[in-house]
């Protein structure tokens, strides 16, 4: 960390966490080392900014921690929908896990066979290659 940041917070944990009745802002309600409650108001732009940076920021500090650039955060998949997106020849596939963890993403034709091109692969051969 830089010594020139200004009122740094150490957190012991996560308490709690309210959204506002009109979704504008979420309230993570925290914990500092000291045992002191903090509350940590976020516009919930913000929060969409932490969820797209988090999973990376946490896959980095394991493979930090471990020396090994194949670690990653993986979540065991508890449950999935695959669904028609309105208005558009997309799908949404939305999976989350068996805690309440879900993120859901748009799935265009071209990423959909490229997907079941890879699953047809990996049964015929059992390897796997990475596709973007």
């Amino acid at each position: 960390m830089d010594d020139s940041t200004p009122n740094e917070i150490d957190v012991r944990t996560l308490t709690t966490h309210q959204v506002t009745p009109d979704g504008s802002v979420i309230c993570l309600n925290i914990e500092n080392s000291g045992g002191q409650p903090i509350a940590l108001r976020l516009p919930s732009f913000c929060v969409e900014q932490l969820l797209m940076t988090l999973p990376h920021l946490l896959s980095k500090a394991l493979q930090a921690r471990y020396g090994d650039e194949s670690m990653r955060v993986v979540f065991p998949l508890g449950n999935w929908r695959l669904e028609a997106a309105e208005g558009s020849k997309d799908f949404i596939l939305t999976m989350s896990t068996s805690d309440g963890f879900e993120v859901a993403f748009v799935l265009s034709a071209p990423t959909i066979a490229r997907m079941t091109s890879a699953m047809k692969d990996r049964a015929s051969t059992g390897t796997t290659h990475p596709r973007h």
